[in-house]
């Protein structure tokens, strides 16, 4: 099958062999410097925000195109429409019910369903009016993804730069506003194969960094929860995805859990990133680049036998001040518990720089990818933090 990826993204090297090792041609069109060319059998470079663009470069192909999928989560409403005019199939959902905060909460409200906006601000007084003297808040674009631009609020003298952070990030001037919800963070992966008819597929547990700003530092993956926690966390995202109208593709909701139960903070019709999709293969056996081609081609598959117990990624991230020390090295990289455990290890910077915190996206000094048992991974994660605790999202 002949499958072309119409935004592509960071670090999707996983989805590109996933499908190749599938025995499926995989055609690309991002950014050139995006592109691993030597992952794909085809790819131009294109202007990922713009539907006339990416036609032109997916008929400059001299064949025709089986499906179109979208991995940048700012393309894939335009990456539909690309395949709509090509006349394949793509992911099935209402345009801006997963990628717009304002018109995906507002739906939420229309169904009764738990949501923490407030609502959706052009400017710095509307904010303030949204928030109503009700601190802490958190402000984000509405259009944005990977806890890009969002900031929490703890007063008024916060907001005018929390806003300005976020309509930085905002590519339609649009902040949604939402009251600050305390509570361990977890994603929660599906697939859905056709209306009415969605999988679970994983629980994965999110790190963060501490206020205010909430960069993701780690995941696990699956998370360690109760039973019934984690029923309701799978209940909750079958609603919520439904209720948005998703009819073909795969899922990665996003909830806070709180003392009432998990409240949604966002959905995205798309695969997780920060490696997430490779974490979940290695854990629980799903290949969720192989789930949303089956999806969208109405050829459902099923996951294989996992290899490990629980798998994991933590990113290295720098504070401003301290120079950043390596934390695996390489005589530590050969010997327990990293010896057993550890997957992939890269570092963008050398020993002894100095890089700011994460503001959200970017900034990631390195990553380990970590994959073995719980005790393992446990061990290991604890060494990388040098037994820190990691903050998961309470207040």
């Amino acid at each position: 099958m002949r499958v072309l990826i119409a935004g592509l993204g960071e670090k999707k090297e996983f989805g590109l062999r996933s499908l190749r090792d599938a025995g499926h041609f995989v055609g690309v069109i991002d950014l050139a410097h995006r592109i691993p060319v030597s992952l794909v059998d085809w790819w131009r470079a294109g202007d990922r925000f713009s539907v006339e663009a990416m036609l032109a470069a997916a008929r400059s192909a001299d064949f025709e195109w089986d499906a179109v999928l979208c991995w940048e989560e700012l393309s894939t409403d335009l990456a539909r429409e690309v395949a709509a005019q090509l006349g394949v199939p793509a992911t099935r959902m209402p345009a801006g019910h997963f990628r717009d905060k304002g018109v995906m909460h507002g739906r939420l409200r229309e169904l009764g369903l738990p949501t923490p906006q407030l609502g959706v601000a052009r400017d710095l007084a509307e904010c303030e009016r949204l928030i109503g003297g009700r601190y802490p808040a958190v402000v984000k674009p509405t259009d944005y993804g990977g806890s890009g631009g969002v900031k929490i609020v703890r007063g008024p003298d916060d907001l005018p730069e929390a806003f300005a952070f976020a309509l930085d990030a905002a590519r339609t001037g649009r902040v949604a506003v939402d009251r600050y919800v305390s509570g361990t963070e977890y994603s929660v992966e599906a697939v859905t194969w056709a209306p009415g008819k969605t999988e679970i597929v994983s629980v994965t547990e999110k790190h963060l960094s501490r206020p205010p700003y909430f960069a993701e530092v780690g995941h696990v993956s699956p998370a360690v929860l109760p039973d019934e926690v984690r029923e309701q966390l799978e209940y909750e995202t079958v609603r919520v995805v439904e209720g948005l109208g998703m009819e073909a593709g795969v899922s990665h909701a996003e909830f806070r859990l709180t003392p009432d139960g998990p409240v949604l903070m966002e959905v995205a019709g798309r695969p997780a990133g920060d490696q997430i999709p490779r974490l979940v293969a290695l854990a629980t056996g799903w290949n969720l680049y192989l789930a949303e081609l089956g999806a969208v081609v109405g050829s459902p598959v099923s996951p294989e036998a996992p290899s490990v117990e629980r798998a994991a990624i933590r990113f290295f991230n720098g504070d401003g001040v301290t120079p950043f020390r390596h934390p695996v090295t390489l005589d530590d990289a050969i010997a327990a518990p990293f010896a057993e455990v550890l997957h992939e290890l890269c570092y963008f910077e050398p020993e002894g720089a100095v890089t700011d915190a994460p503001r959200g996206i970017g900034g990631r000094n390195g990553h380990a990818v970590l994959a073995g048992s719980r005790e393992q991974v446990a061990e290991a994660l604890h060494l990388l933090d040098n037994g820190a605790p990691v903050y998961q999202g309470d207040d």
